[in-house]
């Protein structure tokens, strides 16, 4: 890949955590694609500090000196409490190494030297900005970020590169929070240890008054729909459960309108879902809003 010119000026310090489950970090796209864009820029690296965040079940062994060049740390949590957890922690590394920003990735987002340039080179960004996100596709359509002002914003226009007025919300792979915000709200909340969480990010950020800034580039992400032959009972109650928290707690305006997409949901899953189980819990829960 082309190199990373950095223009001059300051350069921000920033804290990247990488979050990785039943994945090898030699064999995460993530990690990959870092090395390939960021390893090799001595100055850059000078500015930067990795964390490999590893939830997976078994613990791995990291041949640091192959990277003995970048400030890197692995730490293995074999709880899997999810990606709060991992953010929390990165965030109290990013607030004692003194970085200005965390950028979070999945184990599965490939990095460009253009989105990473960009990164770079976003320098004495204005203080109302808490957020730096990327423009991310998948199968040649538009994901994130969008308008939160409905249950279906990939049905709506989308923002534009540039400081965002209106409310967006992005996915949290690829997305730079300012440390000084964290700090503000206190972390991540655990509320959300996975589902919702950036829903929850972003809506505070707009809360509490700041905004986002969307980059002029795209990365590429493989939009997770939910496959109902696939997923797990309890892997569903999480998704449904964060989501149910979410609307009827922060995102207040829209709770009357989710309650009637979760009914309309739940005829759609009688009839088509064959894990009836799904479709029980869903009615339990529509039952208790």
């Amino acid at each position: 890949m082309e190199g990373i010119d950095i223009e001059r000026g300051r350069i921000m310090k920033k804290t990247i955590v990488v979050v990785l489950y039943k994945q090898r970090v030699e064999e995460s796209k993530t990690f990959i694609t870092l090395k390939e864009v960021l390893f090799t820029n001595e100055q850059l690296l000078e500015q930067v500090e990795l964390i490999i965040y590893d939830n997976s079940p078994v613990e791995q062994e990291v041949n640091f000196q192959l990277y003995n060049n970048v400030n890197m740390t692995y730490k293995h949590d074999e709880r899997n409490l999810g990606i709060a957890e991992a953010y929390n922690f990165a965030w109290s590394i990013a607030k004692n190494n003194g970085s200005e920003w965390l950028l979070l990735f999945d184990h599965d987002t490939e990095i460009t030297s253009e989105y990473l340039k960009q990164i770079i080179n976003l320098n004495e960004l204005d203080e109302s900005i808490a957020g730096v996100v990327p423009k991310i596709n998948s199968e040649h359509t538009m994901i994130s970020p969008v308008y939160c002002n409905t249950l279906r914003p990939l049905q709506n226009e989308r923002p534009v590169e540039g400081i965002q007025k209106l409310p967006v919300m992005a996915i949290n792979s690829g997305s730079m929070i300012r440390v000084s915000f964290l700090n503000l709200i206190g972390g991540f909340n655990k509320d959300f240890p996975l589902d919702y969480l950036d829903h929850w990010l972003f809506y505070e950020i707009y809360a509490k008054g700041y905004k986002v800034f969307v980059l002029n580039v795209y990365l590429e992400h493989e939009l997770s729909v939910m496959d109902y032959s696939r997923v797990s009972l309890d892997r569903y109650k999480s998704i449904i459960d964060s989501e149910i928290n979410f609307y009827r707690n922060y995102k207040k305006d829209l709770y009357s309108s989710y309650r009637i997409q979760l009914a309309k949901r739940l005829l759609k899953q009688i009839l088509t879902v064959k894990n009836k189980q799904i479709a029980k819990y869903t009615l339990s829960r529509l039952f208790s809003l």
